[in-house]
């Protein structure tokens, strides 16, 4: 991969991760107001209570994919950006366009899914 692919995946990367934590900030404020609007009957209060834990589980998943995104510009700073982590072949630039942060080649990551060891 050459420097100018890099650095727009670097670029790529950054302006997800922006995106993604505009929307933990958005997700845990709303998840703070779910249930805080004083006193409700059961079903609001299960129904508050459903809306929060749906907000907090998104959360869960940006701040995943946060920590993917620091990985991924971990290895573009120490050159290992766009190799498989399981059996170290170069990762399709086809795949890192849809995916700038995916770990795994797609040989892999199916295996993975498939529940087979990677190694």
């Amino acid at each position: 991969m050459n420097a100018a692919q890099l650095e727009r995946f670097r670029k790529k990367l950054l302006e997800k991760r922006k995106e993604l934590l505009r929307g933990v900030q958005s997700s845990s404020s709303s998840s703070m107001e779910a249930g805080s609007d004083g006193i409700q009957d059961i079903a609001d209060q299960a129904s508050s209570a459903y809306t929060k834990e749906f907000l907090l589980s998104v959360g869960d998943e940006e701040r995943r994919v946060l920590k993917q995104i620091d990985i991924a510009l971990q290895k573009i700073k120490e050159g290992n950006y766009g190799k498989c982590e399981a059996c170290k072949n170069p990762i399709s630039v086809k795949r890192l366009e849809a995916i700038p942060f995916a770990r795994l080649c797609i040989e892999c990551k199916e295996k993975e899914e498939k529940g087979r060891t990677v190694r």
